[in-house]
This record gives structure tokens, C-alpha cells and sequence, in this order.
């Protein structure tokens, strides 16, 4: 039997928490919640059926521990623990920025990191994992498993773990923002704004199902014939996009290297 501790029960530790029960890829029993805020941890524990205790109580009763708690909080996080973080443990981040080998450092507990999706929600989207150099196969196959019960989940190299989490992560609010000025021009031509939002919804619904069994290329090649109108829509994109998201990953590559600088700056 392997116990599973969540620290950090805020937005997306309460997800894993409710899903990983809901699916049964991990059984309520065996599952140990703490918070920064007990009363959250408990509230969780009693509309789940999993154990709440404080930080420490959790690790020591657990064999894997997620950390999910802000980049800035790990360390002193992992200080907390001190002594716990032993070679038997699997040490697990879902925090951006903090390293495997910034993991390693705080004792001899095996480390990995995974990046979710809020997608996960709906049993969807992409989970990145990085493991550890001494995580073992059982550590793999394990949160191979868990996160194949809420989505789609890949091993990756560690350094492609920013620009990954831009296009899974962080994607459905990239995706999100994008349909939104989307709708918001089509209200500047005289669309109500509501209506418009709505269409757009309903058009991605539709537009995901065909990508399970089409690429970008083909159903744009289906959609935009030759001289027609969506070929025009479609040269705008090719000439503006580009640039917008070569800004885009500009802009979270100086976030993610502020994020690291402030955390370096803890030791």
C-alpha cells in the first residue's frame, strides 16, 4: 500500500485531491491533506474521505508527498520537514521554477516535479513529469498511473518544462484570452458580445473533437478552400500571430527567470 500526502490544498491541490478519489487512482484512505489553513485541509478531508493533519504529520505518514504550495513557499516548506525527507520518500512538486536539483538539495528523498492542467477537471489535458536522476521505475510507472486517471500525462526533459507548460498549463487561459478578443471584435461589428462568446464556445467544443483525429494543417487546408473567405482570415493570423507569441514566451521566459532569481535568493 503507498500513502499519498498533499501538501498545499489550495486551487489545484483540492482538484488532484477530489479527482484522484473521484477516479479511484488513489483510495480516500490513503490519502493525508495539510494547509496552511487547517480548517481548509479538514473541510477537504470531510468531502472526501481523506486524513488532514499539519505539514509534518502528513509527510511522516506518507510515501509520496506533493508539494503544492507557491515556488516561494517550497523551501520553507521542505525546511519545515527537516528530518522526514528521507530516502524512502518521493518528494513530488507541481510548483513552476523550483528545480529537481533544488529538490534534491533539501535531503535524500527520490524527487520528481509535475505540471497539470486545469483540464484535468474534466479528465482531459496534458500532465508534464520530470523525474528525478534517482527516481525509480516504480516512482514512474506510479504517477504514470495516477495522472493517466485525470488526463494525458508525458515525461519530459526538465528544460523543456517552461515553454511545455505554456502550451499545456498555462494553455486553456492563453486559449481562453485569445477566443475572448474574439468575441470582443465581432461586438465592435455588431454582434452582441454574449452571443458572440457564446458561439465561440460551442465552435472550440466542436473544433477539439476534430482535432482528435485531424492536424492543424489538414483542417485548415479543409476549412479555408482556395480563394475562399476563411483563406483571407487565415493569411491575417500567418502574418500577425507570430510575433505576438514570439512575445508571448518572451514575456513568461523573464517571468520564470524572476521567479527563479527571488528563489535563489532565499538560500
Amino acid at each position: 500500500m503507498t500513502t499519498i500526502g498533499f501538501i498545499g490544498t489550495g486551487h489545484l491541490g483540492s482538484i488532484l485531491v477530489r479527482k484522484f478519489v473521484e477516479t479511484g487512482a488513489i483510495k480516500a484512505e490513503d490519502i493525508y491533506v495539510s494547509n496552511r489553513a487547517p480548517e481548509k485541509a479538514e473541510q477537504l478531508a470531510r468531502e472526501t474521505g481523506v486524513k488532514a493533519g499539519d505539514n509534518r504529520e502528513v509527510a511522516r505518514s506518507s510515501d509520496v508527498i506533493f508539494l503544492c504550495v507557491r515556488p516561494l513557499d517550497i523551501n520553507g516548506v521542505l525546511n519545515e520537514l527537516g528530518e522526514l525527507i528521507t530516502a524512502e520518500k518521493l518528494i513530488v512538486s507541481v510548483a513552476g521554477d523550483f528545480s529537481l536539483q533544488q529538490l534534491q538539495d533539501h535531503g535524500q528523498a527520490r524527487v520528481a516535479r509535475a505540471i497539470p492542467s486545469i483540464t484535468c477537471e474534466n479528465r482531459l489535458g496534458v500532465t508534464l513529469i520530470a523525474l528525478g536522476e534517482n527516481a525509480t521505475e516504480i516512482d514512474r510507472s506510479l504517477l504514470l498511473s495516477i495522472f493517466g486517471a485525470i488526463g494525458d500525462p508525458i515525461v519530459v526533459p526538465e528544460d523543456h518544462f517552461e515553454v511545455m507548460a505554456d502550451l499545456t498549463s498555462c494553455g486553456p487561459g492563453y486559449i481562453a484570452a485569445l477566443l475572448r478578443e474574439f468575441a470582443l471584435a465581432a461586438s465592435w461589428m455588431g454582434i452582441p458580445r454574449d452571443q458572440a462568446e457564446e458561439l465561440m464556445k460551442k465552435t472550440i467544443i466542436g473544433t477539439a473533437r476534430l482535432l482528435e483525429e485531424e492536424g492543424f494543417e489538414e483542417l485548415i487546408s479543409c476549412v479555408a478552400t482556395k480563394g475562399g473567405i476563411t483563406e483571407e482570415g487565415v493569411r491575417v493570423i500567418n502574418a500577425q500571430a507570430p510575433k505576438m507569441f514570439c512575445h508571448l514566451f518572451q514575456a513568461t521566459r523573464a517571468k520564470h527567470e524572476l521567479v527563479k532569481g527571488l528563489i535563489r535568493d532565499q538560500r
